[in-house]
């Protein structure tokens, strides 16, 4: 009887443990599923794994757009991670009104036009075709027409750099990342028909630029 009676107590813990286990497990995978507005509502009143779930779902994104923005990958990690620190000290200021993702999105973008006004230098062709993970064209087995591919590619990201700054975020967030003009208009802080104008303006500068002879300098 001692010897059965003794496993009890062991086994009780076991499933308590388990239990528990299982009730962490589940509140992990609710709190990944729950809207941005809730996410943020949490992270204000101190819950900071809803802050991380929030860096999670949108780290993709923001890297991807400042990297757009500024043609170089350690520059886009670094600001990437400035846009997620400027925007959690912020957070408390933030109208819960409003939808975060272009919040979010304008703390990017304008951290990525204060760095552009600030480099110095240009990023050679060499660096772009090594850093540049979408310089890979479907299928390799043409040289030729893998190196064509690569110099179209590298025509665009220059045409892009060679936008005004606002015409280059503005065309970014809505041909590269899909965004519709409202969400664009928020970031920008600008109406939607200015949004359409600088669009405008940016694919007529756009077709002039890539119509001009290409030099790449060794």
């Amino acid at each position: 009887m001692l010897g059965s009676g003794s496993l009890w107590p062991q086994r009780k813990l076991t499933q308590t443990w388990t239990m528990g286990q299982v009730n962490n497990q589940r509140n992990a995978t609710e709190i990944t599923i729950l809207a941005d507005a809730d996410l943020v509502g949490k992270t204000r009143s101190g819950d900071n794994k809803a802050f991380e779930v929030l860096v999670r779902r949108y780290q993709k994104l923001v890297y991807n757009v400042i990297y757009q923005m500024t043609r170089n990958h350690e520059s886009a990690s670094d600001l990437t991670q400035d846009t997620f620190l400027k925007s959690y000290r912020a957070l408390p200021g933030f109208d819960t009104t409003k939808s975060f993702k272009p919040w979010l999105l304008k703390i990017a973008t304008n951290t990525s036009l204060n760095s552009i006004r600030d480099r110095k230098g240009q990023q050679s062709l060499d660096e772009l075709l090594e850093a540049n993970p979408q310089a890979e064209p479907a299928s390799a087995q043409d040289l030729e027409q893998e190196v064509e591919w690569r110099v179209s590619q590298h025509q665009l990201f220059e045409a892009l750099g060679q936008l005004p700054m606002q015409q280059r975020r503005v065309f970014v967030l809505r041909y590269q990342h899909d965004l519709p003009y409202e969400e664009i208009a928020d970031v920008s802080e600008l109406s939607v028909s200015s949004v359409k104008s600088l669009l405008f303006r940016a694919r007529e500068n756009l077709r002039k630029i890539l119509s001009e002879p290409v030099v790449i300098s060794k």
